[in-house]
């Protein structure tokens, strides 16, 4: 063989070499699917037929890999577009105004909604919908009375009770939602609905109790959900389902307007929301409780990446109307100062102050008091939190939680009246794997009645959770 010829055959084979990793890096970065490259690789064979019976060994130990491979190749390219298509239409679903806190949500947050941009979402014509919530299962054991046993209410904590101890097990925290998202005239509409088994009495199997009803469009509200009074990403999270003795933690049916105030991070919110309202009714008295107004409530928020601030009040109508008399009323009001802030890479820390008349049912305590047989007065109380979240690790997170709740010693009450109650938690929660929690947490709270006599209850709890995707 002269020189020329082996020049030539080597040439052939290197060019062969790149041409064949030339168009295996087409296959892979062509906007074109696996099936249209192979059969553009074979016209292209057909037109300029390979002499060299080495090449053309080769082309067909390619062709044939390339027929192994092609099916794969075509499912991952489907998958890729497909994932990328869901990738888009979720992204299109979701919104500032709902969503722009997800991102500072810890681990572990309870209050949050479910993220909308993965997981379990089911997607129609021009809608979509996200299922979400998750199972708890709490293990609690009781070392004191308490007579709340399914959550941690130190206001039932029985004063002067013999000794006792209680186990309870049960699941009724467990939740269940719907969020719903469409466009109109590209701005999302939402419609969301939670619900948890807290229904029915206390230490019973509990019934579906509705958490949210509420669809928002544009600045508007109107359903049942947080109160505009009450400031959710302010809340430490508690294994306990009660939580501290001082938050307000009521949900109600509402109306409210929230506005953004520039790009500064500050908002306002205004709301119409069911006036309910707890009277303790003097024994010589027949009557009932009637609320005339709705209650009236405004907040101002500022949210920044660390942290964020809120200032409501709430200004309210009280109504006791006598048998065969006309309806009595009175004003009532109250102020809730909540704020939370990231201090340290993985440490956040939770405050709150609350305090004005007539606002306990609020927070599970009467709005007006019994002082005498034909007489009642509207009850002030004062409330405060300290709370703080830490990040150990990936997998550990810790809360610890400090609450104290004060009414009034108005005079001519009934000496077992509740006059004050203190709340902590400390917990530490596990997550094994995504998606789920196991979590331990110690409980400790006093109650003190109006005569100065107290109790005091030590629980502690043991929780099992599994989020839905």
């Amino acid at each position: 063989m002269s020189f020329n010829v082996i020049a030539r055959t080597t040439f052939e084979l290197a060019f062969g070499r790149w041409l064949f990793l030339l168009i295996g890096a087409g296959l892979l970065l062509s906007p074109l699917n696996a099936e249209d490259s192979l059969a553009s690789l074979l016209r292209l064979a057909e037109q300029d037929p390979i002499e060299d019976p080495v090449l053309l060994t080769q082309f067909t130990e390619f062709s044939e890999s390339l027929d192994a491979i092609e099916s794969p190749v075509t499912e991952v390219l489907q998958e890729l577009d497909q994932g990328s298509l869901q990738r888009s239409v979720r992204q299109s679903f979701t919104s500032e105004s709902f969503d722009r806190s997800r991102g500072e949500q810890q681990q572990n947050n309870f209050t949050a909604f479910p993220d909308f941009d993965r997981g379990i979402v089911v997607f129609g014509e021009e809608a979509a919908l996200k299922i979400g919530g998750f199972v708890k299962a709490d293990f609690i054991s009781d070392f004191d009375p308490i007579d709340s046993v399914d959550s941690f209410d130190t206001s039932e904590i029985p004063v002067g009770a013999a000794d006792r101890k209680n186990a309870r097990f049960h699941a009724r925290s467990s939740r269940l939602s719907f969020d719903t998202r469409w466009k109109v005239q590209q701005e999302v509409v939402r419609a969301f609905v939670e619900a948890d088994f807290f229904g029915g009495e206390d230490g019973s199997n509990g019934s579906l109790r509705l958490r949210h009803a509420y669809g928002t469009m544009g600045y508007f509200t109107a359903g049942q959900t947080w109160t505009t009074f009450t400031h959710p990403s302010a809340v430490p999270q508690t294994l306990d389902f009660e939580g501290a003795v001082s938050n307000v933690n009521r949900r109600q049916g509402l109306v409210r307007l929230d506005l953004p105030l520039g790009d500064s991070g500050w908002s306002w919110a205004i709301s119409l929301e069911d006036p309910r309202i707890e009277i303790d009714i003097p024994i010589g008295i027949t009557g009932e409780g009637r609320t005339e107004t709705p209650d009236v409530i405004t907040h101002v928020k500022l949210e920044r990446d660390r942290s964020d601030f809120q200032a409501a009040f709430v200004i309210r109508e009280l109504g006791f109307q006598p048998v065969g008399d006309p309806v009595l009323t009175d004003t009532a009001w109250g102020l809730n100062f909540t704020g939370s802030a990231k201090f340290l890479e993985d440490t956040r820390v939770y405050s709150q102050i609350t305090f004005g008349e007539g606002i306990g049912s609020y927070r599970g305590s009467p709005d007006v008091v019994s002082t005498g047989p034909n007489t009642a007065e509207i009850l002030p109380m004062f409330g405060w939190m300290i709370g703080l979240k830490h990040v150990w690790n990936d997998r550990l997170t810790s809360n610890l939680t400090y609450s104290e709740l004060t009414l009034d010693p108005i005079a001519g009450q009934a000496g077992t009246n509740l006059r004050s109650t203190n709340y902590l938690a400390v917990n530490l929660i596990h997550n094994p794997i995504d998606r789920v929690f196991i979590g331990i947490e110690y409980l400790y709270g006093i109650r003190e009645n109006q005569n100065s006599d107290q109790a005091d209850a030590t629980r502690l709890q043991m929780t099992f959770g599994f989020y839905l995707p």
